[in-house]
């Protein structure tokens, strides 16, 4: 039986991953190094640090990760300060939902939390969300399952209780060790079949998890 929700947020919630790539597109330009369309990938949900070991590893250790992250961040919110946050398909239903079911939903982002709690506020999201987790509260990263497990630890559930939803490689990798329930939704992202392997549904957006949840707890 479903007793929590665990979001992802780029890609899953708010459709941000393109964003994402064009600041970090143009933040690379500044910093005078080209990030390939692969490395771009590889980062594609980890965590603050976890991402700085991969642009270290690519461009050598004496590169500045924070002046990048600083460039990147400065256009990211740019942008969604002018066009506002894409907010994906189904959330806002779906979050009404588990809000009737009152089943409690969290957030387990790799994203940091300043960042993260802006995008959530500006999207009108943040007070629907009973508890938060990120990328910059923990060491380990996606896909490692600490973000989730600690997730469903402030929801107040056991982890099988719960279900993850996320797009990308490193999270579903880290929704399956967590040990609940994994619901993956495509993003711009492909996630090859040998990772999905194991998982509990695959869904074209957000709206369809309702029905799932409702089938799920019927049973």
């Amino acid at each position: 039986m479903v007793k929590g929700v665990i979001f992802d947020m780029d890609g899953t919630m708010f459709d941000t991953e393109r964003l994402l790539t064009v600041a970090w597109d143009k933040a690379a330009k500044k910093m005078g190094v080209f990030i390939s369309p692969e490395l771009m990938e590889a980062c594609r949900g980890k965590s603050p640090e976890a991402i700085g070991k991969l642009l270290k590893a690519e461009f050598g250790e004496d590169f500045d990760y924070d002046r990048i992250c600083l460039f990147k961040n400065n256009i990211y919110h740019e942008m969604i300060k002018e066009n506002g946050v894409p907010v994906k398909n189904g959330l806002k239903e779906l979050l009404e939902f588990l809000k009737e079911q009152k089943i409690p939903a969290a957030v387990a982002t790799s994203t940091g939390r300043a960042s993260a709690e802006m995008v959530l506020k500006m999207a009108g999201v943040y007070e629907d969300l009973t508890a938060f987790m990120y990328g910059d509260m923990l060491k380990a990263s996606k896909p490692e399952p600490d973000i989730f497990l600690e997730a469903a630890k402030k929801l107040g559930q056991e982890p099988k209780d719960c279900v993850v939803i996320e797009d990308s490689i490193s999270g579903v990798l880290a929704g399956k060790a967590a040990g609940g329930y994994v619901i993956y939704i495509p993003d711009i992202m492909k996630v090859p079949e040998e990772v999905k392997e194991g998982i509990t549904a695959e869904l074209p957006e957000l709206s369809c998890v309702i029905e799932w949840i409702k089938e799920e707890n019927r049973r």
